[in-house]
């Protein structure tokens, strides 16, 4: 038994079966409160009930590079919410658009739905953000990407959790938009899950790590007190989630309401689109890397960022690890078959011949090794139900959503590969 494989089973399996069991009993103690929402009849009356005459300003920003497909639909869905009309003011922004994404906009603003700002070239969608911050006019502001489209009652599930002066933030579920192919199909499973159950969980310990730029809720004091997004930085949403936290604010997320959202449906739009968050992870690690271990932030400095990125780092060493052994194992048995001049019928018949698993004869170390991917599938099932999802709907999409750790090894890999050598990695590749 190779002993450095064997520690990095062992120890990621300490990792993991501490973040299961914390996750676990967390969903056990506030299982009857996924749902509830301040200010809807659940929990106690917002400071902003829906009708009463005292409603605050809100302000929603839609970033917009180059995304004439999907803006309409966008924009009428933010129509669509039920808040007074005079009362929501809606900004897009149009960051240098090379298609019709700004003919588009203008028409909307010729008819004085839509306030416009119409940049003639290209700042990145932290600098568009940030444009639209500085013309908000709302005590809270809402960005949400150009390819989303958001649920009515967007504004009236999320307004309540800032009744808590510390709240700086809300988020809600994403959910992917009509997945038709293979790949999308995973990718729900994902979304169910890592913007869905895990969020709702992280939020009950305040230790929520990211505001989705497909659609988040702001306090606009905290963005201007944040002097907004971070135009050097690729992952903004998740960047802002650290500074936030930083500043002694809370992140809540809502579970009933819910953003849909365009996904990539082929392998080179995810790799593009991963690269691109790892890389930005990894940077905003390095950008903020005292939160490790940092007592004053709580639950996110002491549990969600040591161990989530712990897990993630000696998993990636066990996956080459595994992969090296794979390869020597491979070559050393095509060696050993040249001793017995390839004579691959008796082996394969000497294998059947004793595969019969004797349960009493299985080491520690496979059960070390086995146990996390089970601890995995069943949080995943357990997730999925609580949200009101079946995993009988979409069963190719759970089963290899399991497995989609080995994608994600090789895109951390990938990712730590441009940070170390300083690539250039662009918010959106061109395709």
């Amino acid at each position: 038994m190779n002993p450095i494989h064997a520690t990095l089973v062992y120890l990621l399996w300490g990792v993991i079966t501490f973040f299961f069991m914390v996750c676990m009993l967390t969903f056990l103690k506030n299982r009857k409160a996924l749902y509830s929402e301040p200010g809807c009849g659940r929990v106690h009356e917002s400071k902003f009930p829906m009708n009463s005459k005292k409603k605050p300003r809100i302000s929603i920003i839609v970033p917009a590079f180059n995304e004439e497909e999907g803006i309409s639909a966008t924009i009428e869905s933010l129509h669509a919410i039920e808040y007074p009309r005079d009362l929501l003011e809606i900004i897009v922004v149009n960051d240098g658009s090379k298609d019709k994404t700004g003919e588009i906009a203008r028409e909307y603003a010729k008819r004085g739905d839509i306030v416009l700002i119409d940049n003639k070239k290209n700042k990145g969608k932290a600098a568009a953000l940030n444009e639209g911050i500085k013309k908000a006019n709302g005590e809270f502001i809402g960005c949400i990407d150009a390819d989303t489209i958001v649920s009515p009652d967007a504004i009236k599930k999320t307004l309540g959790y800032f009744n808590e002066k510390n709240v700086g933030a809300v988020i809600v579920r994403v959910r992917v938009r009509d997945p038709k192919n293979w790949l999308e199909r995973i990718i729900e499973v994902e979304y169910n899950l890592g913007l869905g159950f895990y969020p709702k969980l992280f939020s009950f310990l305040d230790c929520l790590y990211l505001t989705p730029g497909q659609f988040s809720m702001y306090r606009a004091s905290v963005l201007l007190e944040l002097n907004g997004f971070d135009v050097n930085n690729i992952v903004e949403d998740t960047e802002i989630a650290y500074r936030i936290q930083k500043a002694g604010y809370k992140i809540k997320c809502s579970l009933s309401t819910w953003a849909y959202t365009i996904v990539p449906d082929n392998l080179r739009a995810l790799y593009f689109q991963r690269k691109r968050w790892y890389s930005g992870t990894i940077q905003t690690l390095m950008q903020h890397r005292d939160v490790f271990f940092n007592r004053r932030l709580g639950n996110f400095g002491v549990f969600f960022i040591p161990i989530n990125y712990l897990s993630t780092f000696l998993g990636t060493l066990l996956f080459l690890s595994t992969i090296h052994l794979a390869v020597s194992g491979t070559v050393s048995t095509i060696s050993n078959f040249s001793l017995i001049e390839y004579d691959v019928y008796t082996v394969l018949s000497n294998f059947f011949e004793h595969s019969l698993i004797d349960p009493l004869s299985v080491s520690i170390f496979v059960f070390f090794g086995v146990t996390p991917f089970l601890m995995n599938a069943i949080a995943c099932y357990v997730g999925l139900k609580s949200i009101g999802e079946r995993v009988r709907d979409n069963p190719f999409g759970f089963v290899c959503f399991l497995f989609f750790f080995i994608p994600y090894h090789i895109f951390w890999l990938i990712s730590l590969y441009f940070v170390v050598f300083k690539k250039e990695i662009k918010w959106r590749e061109s395709m």
